[in-house]
This record gives structure tokens, C-alpha cells and sequence, in this order.
């Protein structure tokens, strides 16, 4: 899942395959901003999990402040609509599972301990 974030406003989450983005309420996220188009771009999910961005019809779409046609996002990366900038980012991970693990980690370094004080108290008779 990943977000946006425009400086004064909720991020918006999402984490489909295709995400538009415009001043239009039909599209995935409604940026109603001066000199963001009706539809104004697009994100696609590859394949391979990269997230890429397009701007469509002759709408400019900047990236860390530099106009592009399409581009690979990167975590932190600015993203430029018309006047509006947003920053986009990764949700934060979510750890799932990990009780079994975090038990038997601590069981082992307990063993260890009593392992250990047991040698050194047989070394020293």
C-alpha cells in the first residue's frame, strides 16, 4: 500500500493496480487543485510491484521537480500536479506473526544464560 500527502490536507491511501488522478470525482484521487485537469495522470502497479506514473493528454506531471512524460516512483519522491505538490510515500509495515518467534528468541538467550553459569560455576570447583 502506498499514500500521498499534500502539505495541509489527509493523505490518501491506496493500493490497487490503477490509480487516475484529477479534478474529476470519477477518478481514484480527487485533486481539486488550480491547474490540475479533469484527468490528469496515472499510476500503474507492473508486474514486478513497481509503481510507475504517467501523465496523460498534455497535462504536466513533475517528479522532484522535473517535468516527465512517465516515471518509476521512489519512496519520498515529490510529485507535482499543476500548482500542487504531494510527497508520496510507502505505508508503514504492518509485522505480523512474529510472537512464536520473539518467544523462542528469548527462551534461547534464557538457555544460554543458565548454560553459561552453569560452566562457569563447574570450572571453578
Amino acid at each position: 500500500m502506498f499514500e500521498f500527502r499534500i502539505p495541509g490536507s489527509p493523505g490518501h491511501a491506496w493500493d490497487g493496480d490503477v490509480l487516475t488522478i484529477g479534478r474529476d470525482p470519477s477518478n481514484g484521487w480527487v485533486v481539486a487543485c488550480p491547474g490540475v485537469w479533469a484527468r490528469h495522470a496515472e499510476i500503474h502497479r507492473g508486474i514486478d510491484g513497481r509503481l510507475t506514473i504517467r501523465s496523460l493528454g498534455d497535462a504536466v506531471v513533475t517528479l522532484n521537480g522535473v517535468p516527465t512524460r512517465e516515471s518509476i516512483l521512489h519512496w519520498g519522491d515529490s510529485v507535482g500536479f499543476g500548482a500542487t505538490v504531494g510527497r508520496f510515500h510507502l505505508s508503514a509495515p504492518v509485522q505480523r506473526g512474529l510472537r512464536g518467534w520473539e518467544w523462542s528468541l528469548w527462551t534461547t538467550l534464557a538457555l544460554c544464560t543458565v548454560f553459561q553459569i552453569a560452566l562457569i560455576l563447574w570450572l571453578q570447583r
